[in-house]
């Protein structure tokens, strides 16, 4: 889970801003006026998003994607101040232990929250005749802002935990394996580096569940489940998708890297996991590895769903077992690159 830091008062904070809409301007209206805070970038995939063109007029760096900011940048907090699920905010959480990532959500709560409180002010200010001073003003509105992230923060990714993981393994639940999924699938087309998914099945695990108990069955799972989470980098996601069936999605890993990855694992599961009467388990894998290249099929012409690369690797675990289980099966899915075309069509 991501770690929530609390800060004091007197830091300055390395902002960065996702979203250029209506949200992402008002934060950076409210916050760029705030000596305690450092506006450090602003991404949008439209570069011409409002946002945008205000932080260029201000001098603050614009990007099309937020893993270029957070690589260019140092940043304390990335504030997302776009409509994306929070399902998206804590798969990026994942990724960037680092850094306090706000939810639009928050996001929102926050800039509402300093609107009222100025206008409330500017009211006092005209019946009462009361004038605050702009550094004093600033200095509460940073507080306020710092006491939402503060309190809320840490309940959101309580919440998030149950809501995001499967209770009895800890890894990801279905839900989010089809958004990190359809989300690396959108960024492996757009920058045309292969995507791989492995496809595990415990093999005979009804005979385990129906000979020792579903308590056996649960302590076999869980065992397989921290062997899979030790096996994988910050950027892949484990999920159990049902039963005693997981799902790996390895980013920018081509076919060769995953069947070795998946081989070792096979081997760490067989001689690691064994049932109470000492026999040992093992598992089927299967693979399937979206790779890109000048030519293709012309059935993967367009982008691949989750559904189709599931069903791709599905067929190659049906393989694995066929082929005795305790083994692996792979398939690559080979997508048109569409530089190599352009420049094909062009001779």
């Amino acid at each position: 889970m991501n770690k929530h830091r609390q800060v004091t008062i007197g830091e300055i904070k390395k902002i960065g801003i996702i979203g250029g809409g209506r949200g992402g301007t008002a934060l950076l209206q409210t916050l760029i006026r705030l000596p305690q805070v450092i506006i450090v970038g602003i991404c949008d995939i439209d570069s011409h998003a409002p946002a945008l063109d205000l932080a260029r007029a201000s001098g603050i760096e614009t990007y099309t994607e937020m893993e270029q900011l957070v690589d260019a940048q140092p940043v304390d907090w990335l504030i997302n101040a776009t409509n994306r699920s929070i399902a998206q905010r804590h798969i990026l959480s994942h990724q960037y232990d680092n850094v306090t990532l706000i939810d639009g959500h928050i996001a929102e709560l926050i800039w509402q929250l300093l609107l009222d409180f100025e206008k409330t002010l500017a009211r006092d200010h005209e019946q009462r005749g009361n004038n605050i001073k702009e550094d004093t003003l600033n200095a509460l509105k940073w507080t306020l802002t710092q006491r939402i992230v503060d309190k809320a923060q840490p309940v959101q990714h309580e919440l998030e935990y149950i809501a995001f993981h499967d209770p009895l393994t800890g890894l990801y639940s279905r839900q989010m394996l089809l958004e990190f999924s359809e989300r690396e699938i959108s960024l492996a087309y757009r920058h045309e580096r292969p995507l791989s998914m492995v496809v595990f099945d415990i093999d005979y695990f009804k005979r385990v569940n129906d000979t020792f108990g579903h308590n056996a069955g649960d302590i076999i799972l869980k065992e397989l489940a921290d062997l899979i989470s030790a096996s994988c980098r910050r950027s892949d996601m484990a999920a159990r998708y049902g039963g005693e069936e997981f799902i790996v999605i390895l980013p920018d890993t081509d076919l060769s890297s995953t069947v070795t990855w998946a081989d070792r694992m096979r081997e760490k599961t067989a001689s690691a996991l064994q049932a109470p009467d000492g026999t040992r388990i093992t598992v089927s894998l299967g693979i399937a590895c979206l790779e890109f290249a000048a030519e293709a099929p012309s059935e993967n012409a367009g982008p691949i769903s989750f559904e189709e690369f599931f069903k791709r690797a599905d067929q190659m675990l049906y393989e694995a077992k066929r082929s005795g289980r305790n083994c692996v099966a792979s398939t690559q899915v080979t997508a048109q690159n569409r530089t190599e075309a352009a420049l094909s069509k062009t001779h």
